[in-house]
């Protein structure tokens, strides 16, 4: 894994990357977006589905609230992609990097198997629900400390 790792901090783009004094910023801002819209979609989804909302039934919440969230996890694993690049060895051999992508992994699997289940079972749907709830901030909290964490 370190030499596939390393392999990717050599690549000419993460080369040009770690050496742009505007470019990588721009990158770690578009993270930050996605981020963005991620939570602030799914929060209020999974707080409505939970009965927290009452503004909007789940379906018209899921309708209006998921293509925003879609969205923020394709710029933030984008871009993330993107800095991940820049010191891939460090982060191979970081835990708290390492427990963030399985976090990751973890909540889109649990968003998944909510779509599949859809709207027929409203009890495992709120647990499904209080899961994301639980899932993501984690997520959130593991990336800001593996950015301190790596010096």
């Amino acid at each position: 894994m370190n030499e596939l790792a390393l392999a990717l901090e050599a690549t000419a783009l993460a080369q040009f990357l770690k050496g742009s004094q505007w470019v990588y910023p721009f990158i770690n801002a578009g993270h930050l977006l996605g981020i963005a819209l991620l939570i602030g979609a799914v929060v209020p989804l999974d707080l409505t589905l939970l009965g927290l909302i009452k503004r909007l039934n789940p379906a018209a919440a899921t309708a209006l609230l998921l293509p925003f969230a879609v969205a923020g996890l394709l710029l933030a694993a984008g871009f993330g992609t993107l800095l991940f690049i820049t010191q891939a060895n460090d982060y191979v051999s970081n835990p708290l990097f390492l427990a963030k992508i399985g976090l990751i992994g973890l909540a889109v699997l649990n968003a998944g198997l909510h779509a599949q289940i859809g709207y027929e079972n409203l009890r495992l749907g709120r647990v499904l629900a209080l899961i994301s709830l639980i899932l993501w901030p984690l997520v959130l909290l593991l990336g800001r400390l593996v950015g301190y964490s790596l010096g």
